[in-house]
């Protein structure tokens, strides 16, 4: 049988995720995605608490505000809403104490994520970033004020590296369990230009190619999986830029296979099931129909729950 793709990239990843395990996905679109269907599959998953982040740097303050307990907080205040610089456009609070309040709170549930046997999944969106002319900031998200309070640039390599080598160093001392994976969005920014988004894709593969050689990290290749093995617009959306859920898909079945052994594999498929037919629940209006769905519901998380707590006692 004729195959419609370029074989997927070879990789698995030892060691492996179990549902003992608590994952933190931060970054550009991929955390978003591959976020929710491992929630969706039972995992102890936290996806970009802070919105959809693209530039190495503001990824980096998020997560070092967060490790280091930081209370500093660099507000933009508005007529409209209060946010920072440092968060995407969604994070917006009525008022400075509010905010304040939801930063602390999202940065105490990055330290709890990267506790224990956890692993973090950065992706990088784009090196090219927006630099704050008053506060000489490069910032998460520009949320709408006037293109003149900023200056656009391109990040080399080595100066994300000097950044972010440094932090990965504090992060293992202040987890050695921690396993950190980093990959590139396979989203292309055409606002930026074709040429200069490949430009801009080209950094930020040479800075991971730099970390990797210094520190003891890891690579997905979600980026060559979408544009490499799929490389297809049928598996695009109507923008022909962002992945439609059937490639979402097919990453997520190469992530599983990279990154669960079998059994956890076979057990995230019964309990992605459960979550659909939880789901499916509130649309079904037939009383019948809905009585049976609940019973098989029950009998499936009567097994699920089962073997869960065979695998706490074998670990």
């Amino acid at each position: 049988m004729a195959s419609f793709h370029l074989p997927y990239p070879k990789f698995n990843s030892e060691p492996k995720i179990d549902f003992e395990s608590s994952l933190l996905f931060i970054g550009s679109c991929f955390s978003n995605n591959i976020g929710q269907l491992s929630e969706n599959h039972g995992f102890k998953t936290l996806s970009n608490p802070f919105g959809t982040l693209f530039h190495p740097e503001p990824i980096l303050r998020s997560l070092q505000n967060s490790i280091r307990e930081s209370q500093d907080i660099h507000y933009i205040d508005t007529p409209d809403f209060v946010s920072d610089w440092d968060s995407a456009h969604l994070l917006q609070s009525a008022t400075k104490e509010a905010h304040l309040n939801l930063i602390l709170e999202k940065r105490q549930a990055i330290r709890e994520a990267l506790s224990g046997n956890s692993w973090l999944f950065i992706t990088f969106g784009t090196s090219i970033a927006y630099r704050h002319i008053s506060s000489g900031r490069l910032v998460a998200n520009c949320h709408k004020q006037q293109a003149d309070l900023f200056i656009k640039e391109s990040s080399s390599s080595t100066e994300m590296f000097s950044k972010w080598s440094g932090f990965i160093h504090e992060l293992i001392e202040w987890n050695p369990k921690l396993n950190i994976v980093f990959t590139v969005s396979p989203v292309r920014h055409t606002r930026d230009g074709l040429i200069e988004n490949n430009k801009s894709k080209a950094r930020l593969f040479v800075l991971i190619e730099m970390l990797m050689n210094a520190h003891p990290i890891s690579y997905y290749p979600s980026f060559e999986i979408l544009q490499d093995s799929l490389r297809d617009y049928r598996f695009f959306k109507e923008d022909m830029v962002h992945p439609n859920q059937q490639a979402v898909n097919e990453i997520w079945k190469h992530f599983s296979q990279s990154y669960f052994s079998e059994n956890v594999q076979s057990l995230s498929m019964k309990i992605s099931k459960l979550y659909a037919a939880k789901a499916h629940r509130q649309m079904n209006e037939n009383e019948v129909d809905k009585l049976k769905l609940e019973r098989w519901i029950m009998k499936q998380k009567k097994e699920i729950e089962g073997l869960l707590a065979t695998r706490r006692k074998r670990t």
